[in-house]
């Protein structure tokens, strides 16, 4: 990385949306064919249950947003993670001691340990194929990293 050159990485997004459009589709045609099973099939019933149903698409897609939003930027000394706009880290690369995979409420995290022994988790699924460069640029400006990815 030449000086004062700043790598930019956006979150991977493509198969969320179609993964949370279909939980959607498949929940909304169960409560569809529950209320025609069970005759309680009303305009009434079926119109409260299309207004109810759009919570869950705010939801999704505010999730969605917040997903694609996240960038891991890294800089000549350091490694930012931003979401929404905000920095969520920013943490020097010299004051990275390890560098490893981890979970985080199931989820599958980058768990790295800085110097005053303090854990931060990093996003993995939205930065996959981009962790291997990460972790390739942070191991060439300090050697004393240990990396488990």
């Amino acid at each position: 990385m030449k000086s004062n050159q700043k790598l930019l990485y956006k979150a991977r997004t493509q198969g969320i949306i179609k993964f949370m459009l279909g939980v959607y589709l498949f929940v909304f045609s169960v409560g569809t064919i529950t209320f025609y099973l069970r005759e309680e099939l009303t305009q009434r019933n079926f119109s409260f249950f299309t207004k109810t149903s759009l919570i869950y698409l705010v939801f999704c897609f505010i999730l969605y947003w917040a997903i694609k939003s996240q960038k891991l930027i890294l800089n000549e000394d350091h490694l930012i993670l931003t979401i929404f706009g905000w920095n969520r880290y920013k943490i020097s690369i010299f004051d990275i001691e390890k560098c490893e995979f981890g979970k985080l409420n199931g989820e599958i995290v980058i768990h790295i340990t800085l110097t005053k022994k303090i854990k931060c988790a990093f996003p993995y699924y939205p930065f996959q194929k981009a962790w291997e460069e990460i972790s390739y640029t942070i191991k060439e400006k300090n050697k004393s990293i240990q990396i488990h990815l």
